[in-house]
């Protein structure tokens, strides 16, 4: 996510670079018809030039908004996750104690809130990581599998979805906690709500993920757009003909097809949260606040530092 007002023309012009060698050769194709081919009749009317480009905003104005709802939808998905993240571990710690304890001589709390709330930011991280599709063995090493005692390892190892395996873990270890009188019926049941939520808003997240944006937006929406960068240049020569100056047909060209063009492929991205491209959804800082939320909860010895921005102003 970009956090800062700096325009960085380099990435502007590594997105926008296809789009712009395009309208010149349009441009140039107009220009070299009329001029070299004595093609004058090759003349579009401004008024379908106008038409298409009111369609054309409207449209996009309309694809872009639903490409918003649907990067909003995702970030208020990961604002629940923190929320409940934070109550959760409320609850473990305040909640997991040996008042009712069977046998508290061989029970370490201690250690076993710990474990609970490590297993639950190895949840997080394994989300994150799923959604993003990363398979990088390093950072699965560092962030999930680190987190977990040997035998939650064990078990979730070979799974194909970590993140439920994780949850699922996390319901029986608080079953334990019951088993053995650490927590009573009424304590388990809040707990294990605070668990389906949890799962309620990993499957938010998938199917954001999974489902695609309409294919038909982004077809159409291509066509209308080359449609009116094909036509714009044979309605704008004749204007600047007769202005005794046709270069400046060029760089209108570019700069007109280059604004919707941007409008364009801004809805393309923001419609895909999750794909850890600087416009997404700041998974990343939003797991690492909760980590550290947890574990200064937990009073751990190793805190882990609050992820900043980077250099050029984006939060991931």
């Amino acid at each position: 996510m970009i956090v800062h007002n700096k325009i960085h023309w380099r990435l502007i012009l590594k997105f926008s670079l296809a789009n712009i060698l395009f309208s010149l050769a349009v441009t140039l194709l107009a220009v070299i018809l009329h001029f070299t081919f004595k093609m004058d009749s090759w003349q579009i009317p401004m008024a379908i030039i106008a038409t298409l480009g009111t369609a054309l905003a409207i449209i996009l104005g309309f694809r872009n908004g639903s490409a918003y709802e649907r990067w909003w939808e995702a970030r208020k998905v990961w604002g629940g996750i923190v929320n409940d993240s934070r109550t959760y571990a409320r609850q473990v710690l305040s909640m997991v104690n040996l008042d009712h304890a069977t046998d508290d001589k061989s029970l370490n709390v201690n250690e076993i809130q710990s474990d609970i709330l490590n297993t639950h930011i190895s949840f997080i991280n394994a989300l994150r990581l799923q959604l993003r599709e990363n398979s990088n063995v390093d950072e699965w090493d560092q962030k999930v599998f680190n987190n977990l005692n040997e035998e939650t390892l064990r078990i979730i190892q070979e799974k194909s979805n970590k993140a439920t395996q994780l949850l699922i873990q996390q319901g029986k270890k608080l079953e334990d906690c019951l088993n053995a009188g650490l927590i009573n019926d009424f304590q388990h049941m809040n707990m294990d709500n605070t668990l389906t939520r949890f799962s309620e808003l990993q499957g938010k997240s998938e199917r954001i993920k999974n489902t695609p944006f309409p294919k038909a937006y982004e077809l159409f929406n291509r066509i209308l757009l080359d449609l009116f960068i094909i036509f714009l240049p044979f309605s704008l020569l004749p204007i600047f003909k007769d202005m005794n100056g046709w270069w400046p047909v060029f760089p209108v060209t570019v700069m007109i097809s280059w604004v919707f063009y941007g409008i364009h492929k801004m809805g393309l991205l923001m419609a895909k949260p999750f794909e850890n491209f600087r416009w997404d959804v700041p998974l990343d800082a939003i797991c690492n606040t909760i980590e550290i939320d947890l574990l200064e909860a937990a009073e751990a010895n190793e805190i882990p530092d609050k992820l900043l921005p980077t250099d050029d102003g984006v939060l991931m």
